[in-house]
């Protein structure tokens, strides 16, 4: 096994089995989706069942604690040295997965590329990010532009500057790029569209609570990634 996709899933009923299709199709038979469910409540798994196989592997998890402890979860379950994290309501485009693994046997330790926004009336449109990203002077505060449904990267980071801050229920792959990029892993790019980003009402990044205390949660953040430019005590470090 090549090459780990690790699916976060809770209450994407409607949108699992695109993400399951989109990951099949790949041309990149030494790969694996591991898709942990959080403890949903919609029963995706009516829809997973029918793929699940060697290579579809499903984690149920009986209490739900966010989107960062599930990426862990699917972290530790993965089989492979090489991971990507895809959203269940997100899907990844063809070819996504070999372009990408063959920029990281050029020597790279993260690989991303852009991401195609697939708004409610079906119209997609690239992600400013990418722009922004390919302006950005490649310094530390580059970790902002980089798409969270994007990114492939070598399983040792995780060994190195730790898992996914799971007290994070938001904002947790920002903080996570920032770490790495803080510490100059060698990044490279694709210009192939890697995934598609789907934008609807039911996003995480949407709901009322989010909202609310979002600019104290940001506030939060920019303090984690300061102090862990250079401490990474307290972050739990895959073994």
């Amino acid at each position: 096994m090549k090459v780990s996709v690790v699916t976060t899933l809770y209450n994407y009923h409607n949108y699992i089995q695109d993400a399951i299709k989109s990951f099949l199709a790949q041309d990149f038979p030494e790969s694996e989706m591991i898709i942990v469910d959080d403890a949903s409540t919609d029963n995706p798994y009516n829809v997973i069942r029918q793929y699940e196989s060697e290579i579809v592997r499903y984690i149920r998890l009986d209490e739900n604690r966010g989107y960062s402890n599930a990426k862990n979860v699917g972290i530790k379950a993965s089989r492979a040295e090489i991971l990507v994290m895809l959203d269940a309501d997100d899907m990844l485009t063809e070819n996504s997965i070999k372009v990408r693994y063959d920029k990281i046997n050029e020597g790279f330790d993260l690989a991303h590329g852009p991401v195609l926004d697939l708004k409610s009336d079906g119209k997609r449109e690239r992600s400013r990010l990418w722009k922004r990203w390919k302006k950005c002077k490649k310094d530390a505060s580059c970790y902002r532009y980089i798409h969270a449904q994007s990114v492939m990267l070598r399983k040792d980071i995780h060994r190195k500057v730790g898992l996914y801050d799971a007290t994070l229920r938001s904002k947790s792959d920002r903080e996570m790029w920032a770490r790495i990029v803080a510490r100059e892993y060698r990044i490279g790019t694709v210009s192939e569209y890697v995934s598609v980003y789907r934008r609807h009402e039911r996003q995480m990044h949407r709901s009322k609570d989010k909202l609310r205390v979002n600019d104290q949660l940001q506030k939060h953040v920019l303090g984690l990634i300061e102090k862990r430019r250079k401490d990474l005590s307290g972050l739990e470090m895959l073994k």
